[in-house]
């Protein structure tokens, strides 16, 4: 019998551990790989030609929705079926994924039952010559709901917040300073005080965190700004920040950037402090 192989792709490693394990105790499965962010998952799945994978939106350098935008095909033209794992239900971001061809998602926190038995039921099914081929296809995503009051944001309903505008905004993802920048939002969002000195109270707990330094975070998400002004969604920026046409040749200070983003998600998310 030839077994389903699985590929991981989650920067959550405890909960990788744990997938990896319950698919190694499966006799129809096999482990074809783990990924902990998106650059190594596209790695990952032309190296290992997985059947599934188990695809977290929220991923450091390329997120779920780049890996989708990326998918490599195999050699004969198909496509590995996708399962998302995301701790969201919106409804424009539901969309994109079965645009991009997401063949179905669970809400953390999942049944594992539930989980393996999509990973067989998908792996049984025809792969489509493309992901584009799914778009219209209403039976390619089912859904597994958990209930959760709109006016109480998770965490995870914060960085998805972030992720949706940034790809919006065509932010290069997997630039350095793209972590860095989301790691800032995140953080003002919780602790809007932080927004009083950047320099002082911002940086240098981004740099502690991921073990650089201030001056370092600060050059890393100024040049991601720069990049994204210049090579992404300019209009949408322009209207973002209230420049107009006549603002495509200026871009905001670093300072300006963090805080509209971080306003504009607190209102997103009805963020109450």
């Amino acid at each position: 019998m030839q077994k389903i192989r699985v590929l991981i792709a989650d920067n959550n490693r405890d909960l990788c551990a744990a997938l990896a394990e319950h698919i190694e105790l499966q006799q129809d499965m096999e482990l074809a790989g783990v990924a902990y962010d998106g650059l190594e998952a596209l790695e990952k799945i032309r190296d290992t030609h997985p059947d599934v994978i188990i695809l977290d939106i929220t991923m450091p350098y390329l997120d779920g929705i780049g890996v989708l935008e990326q998918m490599p095909a195999f050699e004969d033209g198909t496509y590995p079926r996708v399962i998302v794992l995301t701790a969201f239900e919106q409804e424009n971001m539901i969309q994109r994924l079965i645009s991009l061809g997401a063949d179905y998602y669970m809400v953390k926190p999942f049944d594992m039952n539930t989980l393996f038995e999509r990973l067989r039921q998908f792996s049984r099914g025809t792969q489509p010559a493309s992901p584009q081929s799914r778009e219209h296809s209403a039976d390619y995503l089912s859904t597994t709901k958990a209930s959760r009051p709109k006016n109480n944001p998770t965490p995870s309903d914060v960085e998805l917040e972030i992720t949706r505008v940034f790809h919006e905004m065509g932010i290069p993802a997997h630039f350095r300073g793209y972590v860095y920048l989301r790691e800032a939002i995140l953080m003002s969002v919780h602790e809007v005080e932080l927004l009083g000195n950047i320099t002082k109270n911002l940086y240098p707990r981004i740099a502690e965190k991921f073990k650089s330094t201030p001056s370092g975070v600060e050059s890393a998400i100024r040049h991601t700004i720069e990049i994204g002004w210049q090579r992404g969604n300019v209009d949408y920026m322009c209207d973002f920040f209230g420049y107009g046409d006549a603002g495509k040749s200026r871009f905001p200070t670093t300072a300006s950037f963090i805080a509209k983003v971080t306003d504009k998600i607190r209102l997103e998310t009805r963020f109450v402090s």
